[in-house]
């Protein structure tokens, strides 16, 4: 029963054209050209339709997380225990599951209230992945036969332990890693792996956002990259959230950008691989080797 993968995010925005220009010019991400009566744009990193949903939208945050399951079984599976366990699952239209590029999909919500949309059966892009930037892979795969998802991403959890069985007890994810961060009273995030050698897949801070997400990551494969990208963002005048560094616990070395409208994109590379059949879960009082010096927007106002 367990999740395959965090697969694809649609995010809330009051510019999508300048969401888009982000994506493409600093990021690098490819737009996917798909026909939506809605609206929305999507970015491509590899041969999946998107993994990035940018919808318009009266304010600024994540709308859904998809969560990919390897099959129909598993997916059912995971369905059924929701249901059992008391959570309301919706199924989504053809129409919808369509728009998805999925086989088949459902709608949830986790115990603090973030939206998910657990699929399986998704339908690949066959056209190159042609980045702007120049950018040959985004990493989103393990040795070519493995799916590692978009990257991960990291959810406010004001009710944290139940969220935290929720994701463990039902949906199939491991604790990699519980991180106490320094300077951060009382707080607390646990990072969970999905069936796959990233080191997380999806985390949980025990504290609330508004804009529904901490932050997400995309990965590229060479530090080079991660530097081209930290000029670009500086030529377009994005912000810094966090200046270049290495996190301890998932070896990534990466910046922090916003993008237009607020959220928190790490782009980084080097992150570490894990088995996620043997991997014992650690305890991290530090989160950073080196570096990731934050610069939140008006603390030097």
């Amino acid at each position: 029963m367990a999740v395959a993968a965090s697969g694809y995010l649609r995010i809330g925005a009051t510019d999508v054209d300048a969401w888009m220009g982000f994506g493409t010019g600093v990021l690098g991400l490819m737009e996917a050209q798909r026909d939506d009566a809605s609206g929305a744009r999507y970015l491509r990193l590899d041969d999946h339709p998107f993994r990035l949903m940018i919808e318009p939208a009266e304010a600024d945050g994540l709308i859904a997380t998809g969560l990919e399951f390897p099959d129909e079984d598993a997916f059912r599976a995971c369905c059924s225990a929701l249901t059992a366990a008391g959570h309301d699952v919706a199924p989504g239209s053809e129409a919808e599951a369509k728009r998805r590029a999925v086989t088949a999909f459902a709608i949830t919500q986790d115990p603090s209230g973030n939206a998910l949309e657990l699929y399986w059966g998704r339908e690949l892009d066959y056209t190159p992945l042609v980045s702007p930037q120049g950018i040959a892979n985004f990493v989103t795969t393990y040795q070519q036969t493995g799916d590692l998802g978009f990257g991960h991403l990291v959810l406010p959890a004001l009710e944290f332990d139940a969220t935290t069985d929720f994701y463990t007890e039902i949906i199939g994810m491991g604790i990699t890693d519980i991180l106490y961060p320094p300077g951060m009273d009382g707080a607390k995030i646990h990072f969970m792996h999905a069936n796959n050698p990233r080191q997380h897949s999806l985390a949980l801070f025990n504290g609330p956002h508004p804009l529904g997400v901490v932050h997400i990551m995309v990965e590229v494969e060479t530090m080079d990259e991660v530097g081209r990208a930290m000029d670009r963002a500086k030529a377009a005048g994005s912000h810094f959230l966090a200046t270049l560094g290495r996190h301890i616990n998932d070896n990534m070395c990466s910046v922090y950008l916003l993008a237009p409208g607020g959220i928190a994109v790490e782009f980084g590379c080097e992150g570490m691989l894990i088995d996620p059949e043997t991997h014992v879960a650690t305890v991290s009082t530090e989160g950073d080797l080196w570096g990731h010096e934050y610069n939140f927007p008006g603390m030097n106002d």
